[in-house]
């Protein structure tokens, strides 16, 4: 068994799920964050595809790890940590929510930006050039049907390998190869029409 000495000089980040879900089985704070600051943004951003408020998405998420920490006993049962958290999330959010809704959070570093901009004009400038990319990139995702876009971002953003993503989903792997070429082929069809202009 390892010494709180040997516990303080690991790295954390190293660690697999599966180390760290050990780790939280012997109530051990430290890997309870590193899977947290791992995985919620990529939880968070699933999260959205089944429920539109941003607030109760984040609500939701930190539901599963305040359980993840109670239910530390049944812990080191779990064999795919990845899988697991996002079928939680999924059955969370597909639960009927019964509270009120909270005030959307402001941005990370929102009210910040400006002061370390060093010009306004740069701050414009960039601020334009941010929103023409992402618009670009919008209107490509946009044009993927819904099924296959969050298939697409949970390969390419979340890095959820195909069976993960038909274990969450409950779908054939058939399914999700079938959903990727859709996206894939709607991506290389806008590429091709954006190049034109």
């Amino acid at each position: 068994m390892r010494t709180k000495h040997s516990l303080e000089l690991m790295d954390f980040n190293s660690m697999t799920d599966v180390e760290l879900f050990r780790l939280i089985h012997q109530r051990n704070k430290e890997a309870l964050e590193t899977v947290f600051n791992r995985y919620y943004e990529s939880l968070c951003r699933f999260g959205l595809t089944y429920e539109p408020k941003l607030d109760i998405v984040e609500e939701k998420v930190a539901d599963v790890f305040i359980q993840l920490w109670n239910g530390y006993e049944r812990i080191h049962e779990i064999r795919n940590p990845k899988p697991y958290l996002y079928v939680v999330v999924k059955n969370k959010l597909l639960e009927p929510v019964a509270y009120s809704h909270l005030k959307q959070p402001l941005e990370f570093g929102q009210e910040n930006q400006q002061a370390s901009s060093p010009s306004i004009e740069q701050e414009i400038i960039d601020q334009e050039q941010r929103e023409f990319y992402i618009k670009r990139i919008k209107d490509v995702l946009d044009q993927i049907p819904k099924k296959s876009r969050q298939i697409f971002e949970m390969s390419r953003l979340d890095e959820l390998k195909y069976k993960e993503i038909s274990e969450i989903l409950g779908v054939s792997i058939k399914t999700v190869e079938n959903h990727m070429a859709i996206a894939l082929k709607t991506i290389r069809k806008m590429v091709i029409k954006n190049k034109q202009y």
